[in-house]
Formats: C-alpha cells, sequence, structure tokens
C-alpha cells in the first residue's frame, strides 16, 4: 500500500487553504496512494488574535466539509490537523482521521502544547496555550490498509512515552502532522522523527508546513516517511513557496511525497529483534 505525506503553506486564508488541501487528494488518489496526510494547521495559520474567528466546530468547518468529501469523492483515507473550535476564546489543535466514506474515524485533540521561550538574539516566545486547550486523552490506534495508526501531532514528537504508549495498544504506524519552526527544525526534526521510527518499530508518518506563512512566522518543512529501522524513505523539497503566496492558483506552495508500507517487514523486524518483549518491567515501569 501506498502511503503519502503533504507539504504545504497555509496562510489566514481558509478558503485558499481548503482548495490547496482538496488539489492535493485529488493528486494523491491520483496517483494510487491508499492515504493522503497533511499537516497541522492546515486549515490556518494565523496571528494569535485572528485563532478565535478562524477556528470553527468540527460539524460546521466549511474546510472540514471540504476535505471529507474529497476523501470520500476519492474513495481514500485522509488526516488533516485543524483548528477545532472549544470555547469563544480558544480552540483544540485537533488531528482528524478520515475515513474514505468520507466519515471521521478518530479526532485527536492535541496533548502536549507548545509553550517555549528560546533565549537569545534569534530566540522569541511562543505560547500556544494562549490559543489553544490541550486534549486531555490519547486514543486508541486505527485500522487502516496500511497498519494500524496512532495519533498525535507536532510537540508530542518531543515526548517518547506517547509513541510508547501507543505501539502498547498496537500502533504499526505513528503520524505527527506538524508545523516545526525553523530554529528547532534543522536540528531536531529528523532526528526525532527517526527516534521514534527505531524505539517503536514503526512507520512514522510526518506531514509539515513549510515557508513563510506570514510576516512574523515560518515553518521548516521537510516533509517525510520514515520506515520502522530508522531509514527516511521519502522527503518532500526543502524549498519554500515564494511569499506572499497568491490567494489562488498556487498549486506550488503544496506538495507531497509517498511510499510503500511493508507492514510484513515490519512484523518481521519485529519477531527479529522483539524489543517489546525484551523491556524489563521489573525494573522499570512499562507504558
Amino acid at each position: 500500500m501506498l502511503a503519502a505525506v503533504g507539504q504545504l503553506c497555509s496562510t489566514n486564508n481558509v478558503a485558499r487553504n481548503t482548495a490547496l488541501c482538496v488539489s492535493l487528494i485529488r493528486r494523491a488518489a491520483a496517483a494510487r496512494c491508499a492515504i493522503l496526510y497533511l499537516p497541522e494547521a492546515a486549515d490556518f495559520i494565523a496571528d494569535a488574535k485572528e485563532v478565535p474567528k478562524l477556528s470553527e466546530p468540527l460539524d460546521t468547518s466549511e474546510f472540514v466539509r471540504r476535505v471529507r468529501a474529497q476523501a470520500k469523492e476519492s474513495a481514500m483515507w485522509v488526516g488533516v490537523g485543524v483548528h477545532e473550535k472549544a470555547t469563544q476564546d480558544k480552540c483544540y489543535n485537533t488531528n482528524l482521521l478520515i475515513s474514505p466514506d468520507g466519515e471521521i474515524a478518530e479526532a485527536y485533540r492535541k496533548l502536549h502544547l507548545f509553550d517555549v521561550k528560546h533565549s537569545g538574539p534569534s530566540g522569541g516566545i511562543m505560547m500556544e496555550s494562549n490559543t489553544t486547550i490541550p486534549g486531555d486523552k490519547l486514543l486508541d490506534p486505527v485500522e487502516t490498509p496500511i497498519g494500524k495508526i496512532g495519533l498525535l501531532t507536532c510537540y508530542d514528537l518531543r515526548f517518547p512515552e506517547v509513541g510508547l504508549s501507543l505501539r502498547r495498544r498496537g500502533a504499526q504506524v505513528l503520524c505527527y502532522p506538524s508545523a516545526f519552526t525553523i530554529k528547532t527544525g534543522a536540528p531536531h526534526w529528523e532526528v526525532l522523527l527517526r527516534a521514534r521510527a527505531i524505539e517503536n518499530q514503526c512507520y512514522v508518518l510526518a506531514p509539515a508546513q513549510i515557508g513563510q506563512h506570514s510576516p512574523s512566522r515560518q515553518t521548516y518543512g521537510h516533509a517525510m516517511i520514515i520506515d520502522p529501522w530508522g531509514g527516511v524513505l521519502a522527503q518532500a523539497s526543502d524549498r519554500p513557496p515564494k511569499f506572499p503566496p497568491p490567494d489562488e492558483g498556487d498549486e506550488d506552495a503544496g506538495t507531497f511525497v509517498m511510499t510503500e508500507v511493508d507492514l510484513d517487514w515490519l512484523e518481521q523486524m519485529r519477531r527479529e529483534m522483539p524489543l517489546w518483549e525484551q523491556r524489563r518491567e521489573d525494573v522499570y515501569p512499562i507504558l
């Protein structure tokens, strides 16, 4: 089965972002992918003050409706990160997995929020909690044609416990739709993705935002797919789209890469190196 991850540059123009995501789904379906995973915040990336007015409940979001409709028309699985309205002032950072019949198979709300204070001249403060409420539940993996998928999001990547918990529940694939910063992307992105793949003996799907989303927001990109041995099977271009992006007709602002997922090999590797059975529950706690 072929799996694909998307890379795009969302802005505060939700209609533009919607059209871009729908186009990516169509293109991935034409390439005979079983699933396309789109990045975190695919519906929009905007200044904090805009988040409350742009966020929508899942059942009334035009972005979600269009993505679900295209998943159904294309008869493929689609994953995507969105802002799910929670209160008048705040949202959830939600990772949706949509089935080929257009239904939401699962909706994971990001557990770990990106609240950081970088020092130095290139530093800065990012407080996701100013606009976002953290989730309170880790969900069981979802059965799909490419295996049992465990849903996580971006900053969750830095917490190995959640990946290990999903592996314990049967995950064969871990998904981290992301919008990594430039500062953290180069030193940490690939290293962490490969570590999560190796320690859990899982495929890792890592769709990513890329480029200049606004005068004050830029992301790293490098969407990739990692195999359970830690190898990078596919990686998107590191060339960001132009800024400011046009309102329409900018398919170059979005792309995807794909690769085959081999579950027989995954299970063989787990048998040959039985990490899970070798854990020392008598010495340390098992998640």
